[in-house]
């Protein structure tokens, strides 16, 4: 099949909610698929963030979907690059909300995840929301 619906399987990784502490993505487990795409949708945050009350998105890499260690290599990423501790986009103004962000993991790790960081004391809070895109997988089709 040739088109791209039959070709993906999507899932919710993240909840959208209005966040105020950080927040853990569920485990994405690729078996049976050779890439992931994690897609994070910011929304207009409540509180004027700067430099010091900020959001941070981390992508996090585990064997077992259990102990997990940041991605910091970026040829384990594509659409990075990310920084040494996995951070792969830094909102820290209000310029910066109201986006979506991407990265995708091609590293060996069988399960991946996102992750929410905040800087600072998060008052309103910032909308987010996470999904994540499997491809090239095995079977087909994936719907």
């Amino acid at each position: 099949m040739r088109d791209l619906h039959s070709n993906l399987q999507m899932v919710q990784s993240l909840d959208p909610a209005v966040t105020l502490t950080d927040r853990m993505g569920a485990p994405i487990d690729r078996q049976g698929y050779e890439s992931v795409e994690h897609l994070v949708l910011v929304g207009t945050s409540g509180d004027a963030l700067s430099p010091t009350l900020s959001l941070s998105l981390r992508l996090d890499e585990s064997e077992d979907g259990s102990s997990w260690a940041p991605v910091g290599n970026d040829s384990d990423v594509v659409g990075g690059p990310v920084d040494p501790g996995g951070l792969f986009a830094v909102i820290d103004n209000v310029a910066a909300d109201g986006g979506t962000y991407a990265i995708g993991y091609i590293g060996n790790a069988r399960y991946s995840r996102v992750a929410v960081l905040l800087d600072g004391v998060h008052v309103t809070g910032t909308p987010v929301g996470a999904v994540s895109l499997l491809s090239h997988g095995t079977l087909k089709p994936h719907t």
